[in-house]
């Protein structure tokens, strides 16, 4: 039977269409099996397509390009150590970004506040088309998140200024929703009267 007549109708099987998601998922599984053994290319092609996400938000916690770029080696290396870890039946792109960032928290707490370059504006905030009062807000937000502690930083930064929602993010920390909420009210009462001056509304909040 064709696949055309097992879709006719009356057909008792009909055969079902494969999108892109589900091609990609079939290809990533068969890379991971490829992982699991031992074929260190199927890793490179299977973590290739996260390095770039993985650098960025590497270098939003650590605010150091160097160190980012350490950072998203390591945890790659960790990821390959540790893939037999890895729950093949679900994507691998959320295990390795959760498992980079709490390398990063880590990274940072013991590097502390040592100096660093300043972060640069995401690339919408550092439009060059926007007004220069838009920028000098983005520039004092940057600069008033770095005084934030790195897990609250993180948050702030994954939430307000790269769109993930508190579920994504209490998924990449391994933390609950409700910490997430947490972190997030503790670090906007720490800004709200840094960036105050930039949006006299009394409503503001970061």
């Amino acid at each position: 039977m064709s696949p055309a007549d097992a879709n006719a109708p009356g057909s008792a099987t009909p055969v079902p269409s494969s999108g892109p998601a589900d091609l990609a998922t079939l290809e990533e599984r068969a890379l991971s099996a490829r992982v699991v053994l031992g074929d260190r290319d199927a890793f490179a092609l299977l973590v290739g397509p996260h390095l770039a996400r993985a650098l960025l938000l590497a270098r939003r916690l650590l605010k150091n390009h160097n160190d980012a770029e350490d950072l998203v080696q390591d945890a790659a290396l960790r990821a390959l150590e540790r893939f037999d870890q890895f729950d093949r039946s679900r994507s691998f792109a959320p295990w390795f970004i959760r498992l980079l960032m709490n390398l990063g928290l880590q990274q940072q707490e013991k590097i502390g506040r040592r100096s660093h370059e300043p972060l640069e504006l995401h690339t919408a905030e550092a439009d060059t088309h926007q007004e220069p009062e838009s920028t000098d807000f983005w520039r004092a937000f940057h600069e008033a998140v770095d005084q934030l502690p790195a897990r609250q930083r993180a948050i702030i930064m994954l939430f307000d200024v790269d769109g993930y929602s508190g579920v994504e993010i209490a998924d990449l920390l391994d933390i609950t929703p409700e910490n997430v909420r947490w972190h997030l009210h503790v670090a906007r009462r720490t800004l709200r009267p840094l960036l105050r001056a930039y949006h006299p509304d009394p409503n503001f909040h970061p």
